[in-house]
């Protein structure tokens, strides 16, 4: 067994190579529910990841800053994926959270109009309420590369380049992929604008395009 050390001054005993949501479930049930990531020895993690040695181990939900910024950049993938929707021949650039809120870069071509933004709003927000699972895929930098080549994704395919590790990471949520370290949410429908969950999407997020 490992053990973890947690905020509270308590250590739990956790088996080795157990996922971190699970090793959340164990130490509370609730808190489980409510995770989105986690600070190992003061690194933010993925709770995809799994526990290997004893650490320091900080739980974040929603409601902490480094929760938030989480959902901020699973927010700026959702915006991604609903620009895909409507301009499926669009170029990923980069996204991430920024501020209280996300950005995300494409190459489209051409401006957009204030409806198509709305749309893409309103498409964002039907992907929240689809709750697509989130999933991490850690693969060769050559497997990586014949899926963005096979996908169109030329800056993408920049940014690779730019890796120095012989494997990448890249997280899926229904037909959308994207190279990214992450972490994210567990699945789309943990980012805030779900009309189950009462909120709008992260306040001051943009989608940031060229205007060609």
């Amino acid at each position: 067994m490992i053990r973890i050390a947690l905020p509270d001054g308590s250590r739990r005993a956790i088996r080795p190579g157990a996922c971190i949501q699970d090793a959340a479930n164990e130490i509370d049930r609730q808190l489980g529910k409510s995770i989105v990531c986690v600070s190992i020895d003061g690194q933010l993690h993925d709770v995809r990841d799994r526990l290997s040695d004893d650490c320091a181990l900080t739980i974040h939900t929603a409601e902490t800053p480094e929760g938030r910024r989480v959902l901020c950049h699973t927010a700026a993938h959702v915006a991604a994926q609903a620009v895909k929707r409507f301009f499926p021949t669009a170029v990923l650039g980069t996204g991430s959270a920024s501020g209280g809120g996300f950005y995300h870069d494409f190459e489209i071509g051409r401006p957009l109009s204030r409806r198509e933004v709305a749309h893409i709003e309103v498409e964002m927000t039907r992907i929240v309420e689809e709750d697509l699972p989130i999933e991490r895929h850690v693969m060769s930098k050559g497997d990586a590369r014949v899926l963005l080549i096979r996908r169109g994704e030329i800056l993408k395919l920049e940014l690779l380049e730019e890796i120095d590790s012989p494997t990448v990471v890249l997280y899926t949520q229904g037909d959308h992929a994207d190279l990214c370290r992450g972490p994210h949410a567990l699945s789309t429908g943990r980012v805030p604008g779900a009309p189950s969950q009462g909120s709008p999407l992260p306040p001051g997020g943009t989608i940031r395009m060229p205007r060609c």
